[in-house]
């Protein structure tokens, strides 16, 4: 059987229990997809979703979190294996567009052309040796920040602080100085973002005519857990295509990495796990880590990450705070 002269492949499991964004799913013996490989549910059809494997229940059987909304799902729909992590699309062709976390476009514009590049989301972070270490400032012509805190060109800085304090204006700003004075590519992730935010800011970059050399990336509020926690991952792998594969700079911008780690907690929750301390997930310091340790400078490509955090409660000592503000160089704490 064929379709559009391509032959279709034939399902290679089926689902087994659908419990809001955690999926089983039963494959054959031998052919069990591996932790974090991607499962199209329904492939092939108007009703197709994306599903990420958590774990492993037994010899015959995956546990996934849906990256999409599970809603129609039934019992016995097929499940095909991609054979490998999520894949999204990368280079020159994202410059100026809105994506999602799988690389679809949202911004109404023509679709990406066929020959645009493909990375897996899940890569390993560049070796000790390769990274290079900087001393030079990142001007980012605030005078405040300049003097006061200044940020280091290819470090990770954090800027902590609650509702309303003026995080996303200074995103702006920052966009701005790294097209003006780095000639580089600004790649954005909007985390958990309200859609209002996102539309405000598309519309000031079109006008401010930083939008061709800036990629954004959203997973928006109303999105499942699943698809707010891996669109950090999905913003990273636009980075580090331009990074290593044009030597280019890279500003990263992620706003905002605490609801990162609260996707992480829900889904935590659903699979669940015992919560550790402050109800955080026990695996909260590997996953900030698995993001964190990516970022790197590479050779005389430098990737500059300013990452906003959330403070819930004015409290420092949350986990949270305390694991994201081990990974960074620089602290701007904004009142």
């Amino acid at each position: 059987m064929t379709q559009g002269g391509q032959p279709l492949h034939q399902p290679e499991g089926r689902l087994i229990a659908i419990r809001g964004a955690v999926i089983d799913a039963v494959f054959p013996q031998g052919r069990l997809p591996q932790v974090q490989d991607l499962l199209l549910i329904n492939p092939g059809t108007a009703s197709q979703l994306h599903a990420e494997v958590q774990a492993h229940r037994d010899a015959h059987t995956v546990r996934c979190i849906a990256l999409e909304p599970t809603t129609g799902l039934r019992r016995g729909d097929p499940v095909r294996s991609q054979g490998g992590p999520l894949n999204v699309p990368v280079g020159e062709n994202v410059l100026g567009r809105l994506l999602n976390v799988f690389g679809a476009t949202g911004d109404r514009l023509a679709p990406l052309p066929d020959d645009t590049p493909h990375w897996p989301i899940h890569r390993p972070p560049p070796p000790l040796s390769t990274r290079a270490a900087s001393t030079e400032l990142f001007m980012t012509g605030i005078k405040a920040i300049d003097l006061l805190t200044p940020l280091t060109h290819g470090g990770k800085a954090a800027m902590f602080g609650g509702a309303g304090v003026g995080k996303t204006v200074l995103v702006m700003e920052l966009i701005h100085a790294m097209a003006a004075g780095y000639q580089g590519i600004s790649v954005f992730a909007g985390v958990g973002e309200r859609s209002r935010e996102g539309h405000e800011m598309l519309l000031e970059m079109g006008q401010s005519g930083v939008l061709d050399q800036t990629v954004l990336v959203y997973g928006q509020m109303n999105e499942p857990p699943g698809a707010r926690w891996r669109v950090p991952m999905t913003a990273l792998t636009v980075a580090e295509y331009f990074r290593d594969e044009r030597r280019q700079n890279v500003l990263l911008l992620m706003d905002n990495i605490f609801r990162f780690v609260q996707a992480g907690a829900e889904i935590s929750g659903l699979l669940g796990r015992l919560p550790s301390r402050v109800g955080y997930q026990p695996t909260l310091a590997s996953e900030v880590a698995a993001l964190e340790e990516r970022i790197a400078s590479v050779g005389d490509a430098a990737v500059t990450a300013i990452q906003a955090v959330y403070v819930p409660a004015d409290d420092f000592t949350d986990p949270a705070v305390t694991t994201i503000a081990a990974h960074v160089d620089s602290m701007v704490v904004l009142s």
